[in-house]
């Protein structure tokens, strides 16, 4: 059913900050529709938004474009929103104003913030062998592994939690008693978001910024023509936040 409700020319979102007590010369009578036939994923995940008693909200649809209510979008992404009626301004702080100078939360490898995902064309997967995994006199217990590296390059799919802005990984290259060393390059989406160089037998650390919303990440290894080594992701010095 059609509805006819009154926006703001100025702030069509601001119905979602409550009631905006304004001069009338500043509002304008319009007709627009609620349109439920939208839906939203976040981060990949269903969302519904919601107003401040926690009722659920439609957004607005208007010659063309569609408007959303901004105080459920802005907690939903971590931001701060404030009113003031005296000024007729909506204020929005992308970082919260009481943690800007904290640090995140940095949370190791785990089952709860990382997975495999399945793929690729040579063997990989998540290995625990105590053999595969002591790196001169560093035992390490749990490892992302891709076999067959050469020049052609192999690599593995992994995900990370929903939410991450910046990862930290560890990173280790074997093939067998040789001085060889392999290239890691770290991807999403295509573009580039770390890479480096780890000599047989050692490991390296690497850290790197997250683009807002990703969560699949591909590693990559190149190798020696004719190769057959494999690379390493370990998990006991890597972290998310």
């Amino acid at each position: 059913m059609r509805k006819k409700v009154l926006i703001t020319t100025a702030i069509v979102l601001s119905f979602a900050l409550g009631a905006v007590s304004n001069a009338a010369t500043n509002l304008e009578v319009i007709q627009a529709n609620l349109n439920h036939g939208i839906s939203f994923l976040l981060n990949g995940e269903a969302w519904t938004p919601k107003d401040a008693n926690g009722a659920k909200t439609a957004p607005i649809s208007y010659k063309g474009t569609t408007y959303v209510p901004l105080r459920a979008v802005a907690e939903a992404t971590g931001a701060e929103i404030s009113w003031d009626s005296k000024s007729q301004t909506i204020s929005i702080y992308t970082v919260k104003q009481s943690e800007s100078n904290e640090p995140k939360e940095r949370k190791p490898f785990s089952s709860d913030t990382v997975s495999h995902l399945q793929g690729g064309i040579t063997a990989n997967g998540i290995t625990r062998n105590k053999d595969e995994l002591l790196f001169g006199e560093t035992q390490y217990t749990t490892a992302f592994v891709v076999y067959g590296i050469n020049s052609a390059g192999q690599g593995l799919n992994i995900k990370v939690k929903s939410g991450t802005s910046k990862v930290g990984v560890l990173i280790g290259y074997k093939y067998g008693d040789s001085n060889r060393k392999a290239t890691y390059t770290i991807s999403a989406n295509g573009s580039t978001l770390a890479t480096g160089t780890v000599m047989n037998g050692t490991v390296v650390n690497n850290e790197f910024e997250l683009p807002a919303g990703v969560t699949e990440l591909y590693l990559e290894f190149e190798g020696s023509p004719g190769g057959d080594g494999a690379g390493y992701l370990i998990w006991d010095e890597s972290w998310i936040e």
